[in-house]
């Protein structure tokens, strides 16, 4: 990331960025498709399914079934998942210090997640310090998912700021491409469920591994003439 880019807030993506949802999504999952007396699937295929939102997320694990069977799926994941949303989520470690780290600098953040609205709220108030959040920006009916650029759009309107001074984070390429879209910079993160080699071929601004990494794009750090080597000019840190 350049040192002269000013980031003014940060938008976070939820499942995979803050919360790791995986171990729900795929239990709910798989508890509907044994019921339909369907294959289930191993958690880390579920985990390649994840960002797009329900719908995708659904027509990717019944490919090939027929509609009304999709629709099945779909309206049985629905309920399952809103009677187990946070039994076994968790946010993933240092996500809390690092939420605390920024709220304590004075730095807005807002979530922006395909998940449903309601869902999304929900999350961030049974696992996440939701005070520290200026909004929870999640889908509503009619409106266009992630990587339309529009829920990221709409969250920087709500900050008052430029596209451009909102940094972007998330797990997936939905993400770096919805900050492409939107105009704001992106931190693609490598603990979530996207795979690192796709998410650096979008070219984003910042990658990090762990949570308070993160911390560097928003801090850059000079080089420094180094103390250890006295001839040479400078050294990096």
């Amino acid at each position: 990331m350049t040192t002269n880019m000013q980031v003014r807030a940060v938008l976070f993506d939820l499942d995979g960025t803050l919360v790791d949802t995986l171990p729900d999504i795929a239990w709910c999952l798989n508890h509907v498709l044994a019921r339909h007396g369907l294959a289930t699937l191993q958690a880390q295929q579920v985990r390649g399914m994840i960002g797009g939102g329900v719908a995708a997320m659904i027509e990717r694990a019944a490919d090939g079934l027929a509609v009304e069977l999709r629709q099945r799926l779909h309206a049985d994941y629905a309920h399952c998942y809103q009677e187990n949303l946070v039994q076994r989520s968790r946010p993933f470690s240092d996500c809390l210090t690092l939420i605390d780290t920024l709220a304590a600098q004075g730095l807005p953040m807002v979530v922006v997640t395909n998940k449903a609205q309601a869902l999304a709220e929900r999350v961030v108030e049974a696992l996440l310090p939701s005070q520290c959040f200026a909004a929870v920006l999640g889908h509503r009916e009619g409106a266009r998912l992630k990587p339309a650029p529009d829920i990221a759009l709409q969250a920087a309107q709500r900050l008052e700021l430029a596209p451009a001074h909102c940094l972007f984070v998330g797990d997936t390429t939905t993400d770096l491409l919805t900050a492409q879209a939107a105009g704001m910079p992106a931190a693609a993160v490598g603990w979530g469920y996207g795979g690192r080699d796709a998410l650096l071929e979008l070219r984003p601004q910042f990658y990090c591994d762990q949570p308070l990494h993160l911390l560097r794009a928003l801090r850059p750090q000079p080089v420094r003439p180094s103390t250890s080597h006295p001839a040479a000019a400078t050294g990096s840190q």
